[in-house]
């Protein structure tokens, strides 16, 4: 198909183009595309664009080439086609193989299109100058031969009917009479011929397909069956029951169904039309066409020559899968387009490059070298390079065909390497027909015969006498079975030579002849004297180990150390010396031959100079006493020794010289480094033996020594056990006593068979129960347990209370617990602690008796000269005794105030408390407060945690600590910090800091300061306590913050360093529950105090009379009617009594059984508009309770001023 510019009907459309020419490029471009589609997907062609446009040089008759022709015609992104677009060629004309999708193997495709792609141009631009008739003829004669090959039948379909119809081409292919077809038969029928794994296929799929699409396609194998032939003589077969014909297997017919709507018009007449055509051949065909290519796609990737296509340039065009795999190439695009003669190096290069020449001339060339794989690997090649001839007879390409010699070339190499090393010591040939053995001139000197002798040839028993008689019937039993059963035969040998015995290696194979006689038997012997004796040495290496391993005695070791040396050279003794601690002299362990005395203790001065030698590590190897000069002077001790030759091997240990293997010869005797290496080993195997063995005895030793320590601490333990006063209990992992210690019957009167069996908390007290079950089961579960231990009350048998401290230790399957008694050291505690109390009583007293005393001293001198001023009738300067009055009851009652905080006993107004909105509230006055030499720095964690506790308390704590760290920093620090933090209190740190696990609010005020020593934060808290001069501290700031935190259910935490400062860290209690920290209240509306109460009658209740008074007072001067009591039951008698009372002002703490919160209650039950403002002068929390007050009601802390009074009561008015 051509893509035609420029044409009046439509511009860049597609025309057919005819098919390929009938060139070699063509049929080959046939093949390829037959390649292609069976990698690619099934469908492969091959296009071509340049400025023409685009055009088809392969594969005009499939669907994908016009897929592919579009995608080019569009400009559309290769990437983005719905098929693969292989590159072929690139340039002004480029080359795509169109494929379905991409394999490994398509690049060779692509690689042999390149290759032809200029002579397939040719030739495609050859045919198209013939013109468009030529084009239309040949597409006629192509449709004519299909319609004449092809088997296309005509039939109609009636759904309705379930009937078929159609004509003899149909009923052919179905196997059916004309006749019956013409009729009509059912579909069931047809349907029954499908072969049974296409039945699935139909399923009643084409009536729906008809319905929606109009016309339907499918595609299926029949089985046509053979009828037999009807004629008499077959009847009477059938009769006789000697049937003469045989049935046929069915006939698979491969056929092709299409089919279209009868009436477009009428669709719901279910009626069809359409073709059947047999494409059993087609089919078959490209079953052998795939078998067929995937036989050669078999045959070239199993070939394991290396074959390389190169065109006439000398670059490569093609590689094989043997080539990629030989030169080990991860894709054979990187040698596409290289010239071949880059793969050489060196002289193989220049053959190379000559072989090329030879070949472009018309001639076979070949050659061998050396090359280079891709992965660096060097391998040996014979090549042969031959040229491809076109038709015209010119060359158009070279065939280079590269063999892997690798190995046979190193085979040849290491044999010759081997002759000229002397490796091979002979060669032999069998001659049956003599029943002699010849040998070349290396194997009569091996076995010391006459070399002519051998070569002429000589009777196998010859050869057998040159072996040494240990070897001689082991090879004639191999020699002997070679020429019985044939193959190869291969023996090892020794030979006596002159410089001792001599290992060899017989390696041969022997071919017999049809009559079982030896046709042929060469062979080769090697000298294998150096690798045998270091196998042999490598197993008596082995065997010493295995030895050594099973002795447990030195003595022993030695000896077996000793006797394998000699064994394996052949020496006349050897020994083990352990050299003394001087270095002078060694004791000696071994054995000697003949009886002579070896073992001993041994000086080296007297067997000549060289343990200077030994001493630096050297091995002294001498092979004549007699002529060494190391040894002058000592020949009359080695010969009485019997010793002409020995050789020492030095032993160290952690640098010493402490050990010496030796071995001696009766006759001189060289020694070889491989003598010398094995003796080195096996003086250090012995050794390190020998050592481990005195380790093991010294480890045998200590636990013999251990065992006994072990029981002497178990009787020990026992007695212990026994003796204790202790509680000692062992408990398994389901909490039940396994044994007790016979203390529990002394201190708590059980017997020990009593408590077996009993469940750890079945003597706890009730209140201690579920303490010790949950910390057994945290214990259990990894926890360890509390480092104070825990404190439980145990009942005696007798029901009195004891309190133990428990520690309990898991030690795996069972749990190990020990109870100390606590119970006396408890009372002596609480009698401590009561005269510690009695102490800080006496204390509390003097100091409220000292500031007290002042206080009373400026209110009643006030009072008397007041008194006194007015009895005089001077009324001038009276304020002044009034305000100092005043100044003092403010001072008395801050003073209470501050006693009442330490104590825990103040009156609160908890309420749910944001702590960084109040520190932000109080920024500027704590700036004010601590001066600008100090810089504040607040840390406020954010989304922090609520707390319910009282605010201005809070405040007030907070302004405390401030005032003290800023004194604190006077000339040591510049920065304070104010941090707040959420923290979970786990509940082993919660044991520590004395309050209850959960989660906290942690407000830390942090100074640089001078810091308190610990004896001074031990006293910190306590009242009066104070380190300021005189005057300048009352000592109860810390104690109200201490009392503060313990009442709102929390703690406070000092660490300070001397010299570097103080941390004080506020724990509070988070609160769960909803609600925010309560702002300032709203300023009051202006209004006249006097009018107040106008109107309102208010109920005063408190059980002192001067309070009362006054309160009434109060009341009477804001407009209010007074209603007095003084206690709750007389407060509701008047309250029934006239109008309901609008105001109830009460003490909460009173006699007559009713306090002031049950009075407030049963008002509010009958009034629930009552408002009721609570007054106090003492601690009545506990009557108020947890939780905040409700609506309409408010708290008044005495004493309290009648401006204080006239507020509370309007903000309590206005919010109802």
């Amino acid at each position: 198909m051509d893509r035609v510019e420029g044409t009046e009907d439509e511009p860049g459309a597609l025309m057919p183009s005819p098919p390929l020419a009938g060139g070699r490029a063509s049929v080959l471009c046939v093949h390829l595309l037959a390649l292609a589609a069976a990698e690619g997907g099934g469908e492969a062609a091959l296009l071509v664009r340049d400025a023409d446009g685009v055009r088809i040089l392969g594969g005009e008759s499939s669907t994908i080439a016009y897929e592919g022709a579009a995608c080019l015609m569009d400009g559309q992104a290769v990437d983005a086609c719905t098929v693969r677009l292989l590159p072929v060629r690139t340039g002004i004309v480029e080359v795509w193989l169109c494929v379905r999708h991409n394999a490994p193997a398509l690049d060779h495709v692509r690689a042999l299109c390149a290759l032809q792609v200029d002579e397939l141009l040719r030739e495609h631009a050859a045919f198209r100058s013939s013109g468009e008739n030529g084009i239309v003829e040949r597409m006629q004669l192509r449709m004519q031969r299909m319609a004449d090959t092809a088997e296309v039948a005509f039939y109609r379909c009636d759904f309705a009917t379930r009937m078929v119809t159609g004509d003899a081409r149909f009923a052919r292919i179905w196997g059916l009479a004309p006749e019956r077809l013409a009729v009509g038969v059912p579909i069931s029928e047809l349907v029954a011929s499908l072969h049974p794994d296409d039945r699935i296929i139909y399923g009643g799929s084409l009536e729906e397909e008809l319905r929606n699409e109009g016309f339907y396609e499918l595609r299926f194998r029949i089985l046509v069956h053979f009828q037999p032939p009807q004629s008499a003589s077959h009847v009477s077969d059938l009769q006789t029951r000697t049937p003469s014909y045989t049935p046929r297997r069915p006939l698979v017919r491969h056929v092709l169904l299409r089919g279209w709507r009868e009436d477009e018009k009428r669709p719901e007449r279910r009626r069809s039309v359409g073709l059947a055509m047999d494409v059993s051949s087609a089919s078959t065909t490209a079953e052998a066409l795939r078998s067929s290519e995937s036989f050669t796609r078999l045959l070239l990737s199993n070939l394991p020559d290396c074959i390389h296509i190169l065109d006439c340039a000398g670059c490569i065009r093609f590689v094989n899968e043997g080539g990629i795999r030989s030169m080990e190439m991860d894709t054979p695009i990187t040698m596409h387009g290289r010239p071949w003669i880059d793969l050489w190096r060196g002289q193989p290069r220049r053959r190379a490059a000559q072989a090329l020449q030879t070949a472009l001339g018309g001639e076979t060339a070949r050659f061998q070298g050396y090359a280079m794989t891709m992965r660096g690997q060097r391998r040996f090649w014979d090549v042969v390079v031959s040229p491809v001839f076109g038709e015209d007879g010119d060359i158009q390409r070279l065939l280079a065909i590269g063999r892997d010699l690798t190995e046979a070339n190193q085979s040849s190499e290491r044999l010759q390497l081997a002759l000229d090393a002397g490796a091979i010591a002979g060669t032999w040939m069998w001659d049956d027909s003599t029943s002699c053995m010849t040998g070349d001139a290396r194997l009569a000197q091996t076995l010391g015969l006459d070399p002519d002798r051998l070569r002429e040839g000589v009777m196998p028993n010859v050869i057998y006498d040159s072996v040494d008689p240990r070897d001689r019937f082991s090879v004639v039993q191999a020699v002997t079975a070679a020429t019985r059963r044939g193959g190869r035969c291969r023996f090892e040998f020794r030979v006596e030579t002159a410089a001792g015995s001599h290992w060899f290696e017989g390696n041969g194979r022997c071919d017999l002849g049809d009559e079982g006689r030896v046709a042929r038997f060469p062979g080769i012997v090697f000298d294998i004297d150096r690798s045998k004796r270091q196998a042999l040495r490598q197993a008596a290496l082995v065997e010493l180990g295995d030895q050594l391993r099973a002795l447990e005695d030195t003595g022993m070791m030695e000896e077996v150390a000793a006797r394998i040396i000699c064994r394996e050279l052949d020496a006349s003794g050897a020994g083990y010396g352990l050299v003394n601690d001087d270095g002078t002299g060694m004791t000696v362990g071994g054995v000697s031959e003949e009886g002579r005395p070896l073992p001993g203790v041994r000086m080296f001065e007297d067997y000549g100079e060289f343990r200077t030698l030994l001493a630096r590590g050297e091995s002294v190897a001498i092979s004549d006493v007699r002529t060494d000069p190391l040894t002058a002077g000592c020949e009359a001790r080695y010969e009485a020794e019997g010793i002409v030759a020995f050789l020492s091997v030095p032993i160290f240990k952690f640098g010493r010289f402490v050990g010496l293997m030796f071995v001696c010869h009766e006759t001189p005797h060289p020694w070889t480094e491989e003598e010398i290496v094995f003796t080195r080993a096996v003086a250090d195997r012995t050794h390190v033996s020998m050592r481990q063995a005195r380790t093991q005895q010294q480890i045998r030793d200590l636990n013999v020594m251990l065992e006994e320590r072990i029981l002497q601490r178990t009787r020990e333990r026992d007695r212990l056990w026994n003796i204790a006063k202790d509680l000692f209990v062992i408990i398994d992992r389901l909490g039940y006593y396994v044994a007790v210690s016979p203390s529990w019957e002394e201190t708590q009167g059980y017997r020990v068979d009593e408590l077996a069996g009993l469940r750890l908390d079945a003597l706890c007290h009730p209140e201690d129960k579920q303490i010790v079950r949950d910390t057994f089961a945290r214990l259990l579960e990894g926890t360890p347990w509390p480092t104070a231990g825990l404190d439980v009350r145990m009942r005696r048998s007798d029901g009195a209370w004891r309190t133990y401290n428990w520690s309990y230790n898991d030690e795996g399957d069972e749990i190990y617990a020990v109870g100390r008694d606590l119970t006396e050291r408890n009372e002596l505690e609480e009698q401590l602690r009561q005269a510690q109390k009695m102490e800080a009583v006496g204390q509390l007293t003097g100091g409220l008796a000292h500031d007290f005393n002042n206080l009373l001293a400026g209110i009643g001198g006030g009072l008397e000269l007041l008194g006194l001023r007015i009895t005089q009738g001077r009324t001038e300067g009276l304020g002044r005794y009034i305000a100092a009055s005043q100044e003092a009851v403010r001072r008395a009652a801050s003073l209470t105030h501050r006693l009442l905080a330490f104590s825990r006993r103040q009156t609160l107004d908890p309420t749910p408390t944001d702590v960084n909105l109040l520190v932000g509230g109080l920024e500027s006055l704590l700036r004010g407060t601590v001066g600008p030499g100090i810089e504040l720095v607040s840390v406020l964690q954010p989304d922090l945690w609520l707390t319910r506790v009282d605010a201005n308390q809070l405040e007030n704590a907070i302004l405390n600590l401030c005032i003290n760290a800023r004194d604190a920093m006077h000339g040591h620090g510049t920065t304070l910090r104010l941090a707040t933090a959420n923290h979970v209190l786990t509940v082993e740190n919660a044991s520590d800091m004395s309050i209850q696990a959960g989660d906290y609010v942690i407000l830390t005020v942090e100074d640089e300061g001078c810091g308190m020593l610990p004896e001074v934060v031990q006293r910190a808290f306590d009242p009066f306590f104070t380190t300021k001069p005189i005057g300048e501290g009352t000592g109860l700031g810390l104690s109200m913050i201490y009392g503060f935190a313990q009442q709102s259910g929390g703690q406070v935490e000092i660490r300070s360093t001397p010299g570097e400062g103080t941390v004080v860290s506020l724990w509070l209690r988070r609160y769960q529950g909803e609600g925010t920290f309560r702002p300032e209240p709203a300023a009051l509306p202006a209004s006249s105090e006097g009018a107040l109460l106008e109107g309102q009658r208010v109920l005063v209740v408190d059980d002192e009379d001067a309070v009362r008074m006054v309160v009434a007072d109060m009341v009477t001067d804001l407009g209010g009617t007074v209603l007095a009591a003084s206690d709750g039951p007389s407060a509701l008698a008047r309250a029934i009594e006239g109008a309901p009372p609008t105001l109830l002002i009460s003490d909460i703490g009173m006699p007559g059984g009713m306090n002031g919160r049950e009075l407030g209650e049963a008002l509010l039950q009958k009034w629930p508009t009552l408002k009721v403002l609570f007054i106090t002068g003492y601690a009545e929390q506990s009557i108020l309770g947890d939780q905040p007050l409700g609506p309409g009601c408010a708290l008044l802390v005495k004493p309290f001023t009648v401006a204080a009074f006239s507020r509370k009561l309007a903000l309590l008015l206005k919010d109802g």
